[in-house]
């Protein structure tokens, strides 16, 4: 089940992005993205079970998806193409028109999915990510 994020979110976020990524999201940050006025953030639950989330700034007609991964056992599975659906959804109502985000070059699964979603890649940033990996721009028009 799909549905927006809230506050008591952040913390099985927070291990989702510990267990994930080389240089996670830690709760503080989490937390302090989680009250910006201009943050879209949603989660698919399964079982009370945070599975997988998304969550995206947006500021007049762009946004950029800052956050987004599902947990191992539940990829694969279509939850990653619903949770970009919706949160375009969720985006149009609020005159968003165009969508960006950065993905590692290593990382094809999601380049997979991206594409997949109408993403096409934009520009490389070289040495974008604390270890030096570059990392690709993707945007996708709604």
């Amino acid at each position: 089940m799909i549905r927006r994020w809230t506050y008591v979110d952040n913390a099985p976020i927070a291990e989702m992005e510990k267990k994930y990524f080389p240089d996670p999201w830690n709760f503080r940050m989490l937390a302090g993205t989680y009250l910006l006025d201009n943050f879209v953030g949603l989660v698919d639950e399964r079982e009370g079970k945070v599975v997988g989330y998304i969550g995206a700034t947006y500021c007049i007609d762009e946004a950029e998806i800052t956050l987004v991964a599902v947990d191992e056992p539940y990829r694969r599975k279509g939850i990653a193409t619903s949770l970009l659906n919706e949160l375009f959804s969720v985006l149009k109502e609020r005159s968003v028109e165009r969508v960006l985000l950065e993905v590692r070059r290593s990382n094809y699964y999601a380049q997979k999915c991206y594409v997949k979603a109408g993403f096409s890649v934009l520009s490389v940033r070289e040495g974008y990510y604390p270890d030096k990996e570059d990392a690709l721009i993707m945007e996708k028009r709604i």
